[in-house]
């Protein structure tokens, strides 16, 4: 008896598991998801059996890989009746008055045109970033522009690319010789 309790606890010690609160023939390691914290089996449930958690979300019973798992359900929230402010029978206009829809006959209050004016509407503008314009982005374009010119036989872009980039890591070896052609590009 006492050796079975030794190798129950020294089983309990060695895989650091803890016995669930409502199945004692279960137990968690503490990083299960549950919605009551730590300790409530989803095998002591009915698969969709949902409860509310801690968090105040609801929790349900799913299977994954064959066992029974608790499963949070984020987009689903409370739904509480709410009295609405206007009512389908009357419409406001303005800010004073007030006009029922139920009236089909002229005496419904008319609203003149010089009272309401028209407010265009805003739409937000996209907002175009601009690239820095900085040497290299202006000797980049320059001399791409160039060399697609000059391209008779019909070079691949990648190919002019990487021969741009090899005269700008020549040229950026040579200050001075750079400084005199940007100062005529950007003429």
């Amino acid at each position: 008896m006492i050796y079975e309790l030794y190798i129950i606890h020294y089983l309990i010690m060695k895989s650091n598991k803890i016995p669930c609160s409502n199945i004692s023939t279960e137990s968690y390691t503490g990083k299960e998801q549950s919605p009551k914290r730590f300790g409530l089996s989803a095998e002591g449930f009915d698969v969709n059996y949902e409860k509310e958690g801690y968090d105040n979300f609801i929790w349900s019973v799913q299977i994954r890989n064959g066992r029974k798992v608790w499963a949070k359900k984020c987009n689903m929230s409370k739904i509480t009746h709410e009295v609405p402010l206007l009512t389908s029978l009357n419409q406001v206009i303005n800010n004073d008055d007030i006009v029922n829809d139920n009236l089909t006959n002229d005496t419904a209050i008319s609203i003149s045109s010089e009272t309401s004016e028209e407010v265009p509407i805003e739409t937000p503008k996209e907002v175009k970033i601009e690239k820095k314009r900085t040497d290299y982005n202006i000797f980049i374009k320059y001399y791409l522009d160039k060399l697609k010119s000059e391209n008779k036989d019909n070079t691949p872009h990648k190919i002019l690319f990487q021969a741009t980039t090899l005269e700008w890591n020549r040229l950026k070896k040579n200050p001075d010789e750079l400084k005199i052609l940007m100062d005529n590009i950007k003429k």
